[in-house]
């Protein structure tokens, strides 16, 4: 009876330690646990290492940077890499002095040799007076961001530059300096106030982009008024882009109506680019406010980079503005350079 009448082991004392307790038995009740806790950590290690994702055969295969002792680490590095554009090395040193910077602009013979700056982030909202704001900015400053009057030469806002690809018409800006810096050289392009001589000894213009170079041969040159009070105004620097090759092929019609050369070996087509290089120029003074404007495309794969001179032809009616007849005399006589000069241009029949 005394057995039966013996109190029951509650179950928590088969697994804690109690007063009665031999030796053993107290080890036995603490080493339990632990390995429980251990089995456990070993089961579950070797779970995560049957359900891990095995190796891609084709990936260790093909990968160009695998390290045999790391296989697993290397089937993650991307089979193709973008590759970072390549700043040229000349340009490199002025580059990391201001990222504003994105060509070099050099017309051989001439002070025309400088850094081309910009403001970037243009975005395709056209709202003119931001853009007027952003292209003066590196008209009003230096290099260095340090205002001056005559700031730097300035590619216009809108055009915007990549390692691939130039814009369809960029407009470059720059000073008339009475030093002779800037774009003060570019005037004397005006062949009806200088004669042809600059031109024939000056037909290209070199510009580079921050990633490559580039050789433009000029193709136009005019002169225009930039005032309603002045007459019609040809809004020759609002336009950056074409939608079509109709868009190319007229308003390139309108600058070869006003151009005061042509030559028949720079014809254009739809797809070339094109630099515009404008500065203010005087031939009545400053009484009213002028620009001279050279246009050049940029030297197609596989053409000769020259420019057979001898060919080019003076336009003796250009296209002039409403001031320039009312001080002259005389009136437009109309269109007559070659319709070959443009690729797929077909003339309106009269």
């Amino acid at each position: 009876m005394a057995e039966k009448n013996k109190a029951k082991k509650p179950l928590w004392a088969y697994f804690i330690p109690v007063r009665n307790d031999s030796v053993l038995c107290v080890v036995q009740k603490i080493c339990l646990p632990l390995v429980i806790i251990w089995l456990s950590v070993v089961l579950f290690m070797i779970n995560e290492e049957n359900n891990k994702p095995k190796p891609d055969p084709v990936l260790i295969k093909n990968a160009s940077l695998v390290d045999p002792f790391t296989v697993d680490e290397a089937v993650t590095i991307p089979l193709k890499t973008t590759k970072k554009p390549t700043i040229l090395p000349e340009y490199k040193e002025w580059y990391d002095q201001n990222n504003d910077m994105v060509g070099w602009i050099k017309i051989d013979g001439t002070a025309v040799d400088y850094p081309v700056m910009q403001v970037k982030g243009f975005d395709g909202t056209i709202d003119y007076n931001h853009i007027y704001k952003q292209n003066m900015v590196y008209l009003e400053q230096d290099f260095y961001g340090n205002y001056s009057f005559a700031g730097c030469i300035t590619a216009d806002y809108r055009a915007v530059f990549t390692k691939n690809k130039r814009p369809a018409n960029a407009l470059i800006y720059g000073h008339n300096l009475l030093n002779g810096t800037y774009f003060h050289d570019v005037r004397y392009y005006d062949v009806f106030e200088y004669g042809r001589e600059f031109y024939d000894e000056h037909p290209t213009i070199q510009f580079d982009t921050i990633y490559e170079k580039g050789t433009y041969k000029i193709f136009a040159i005019m002169e225009q008024n930039t005032k309603k009070t002045e007459g019609e105004v040809f809004y020759y620097d609002i336009v950056y882009k074409f939608g079509n090759q109709k868009e190319f092929n007229d308003y390139y019609a309108k600058v070869l109506d006003r151009s005061f050369i042509y030559n028949p070996e720079v014809d254009l087509k739809y797809g070339d680019e094109v630099i515009v290089l404008s500065t203010c120029t005087f031939p009545f003074g400053k009484s009213i406010n002028l620009r001279l404007v050279v246009y050049a495309r940029r030297v197609r794969d596989g053409e000769d980079p020259t420019v057979d001179v001898s060919k080019t032809v003076i336009n003796e009616d250009p296209l002039f503005y409403d001031y320039y007849y009312s001080v002259m005399g005389g009136k437009w006589g109309g269109r007559k350079w070659d319709p070959a000069l443009l690729q797929g241009y077909k003339p309106k029949k009269s």
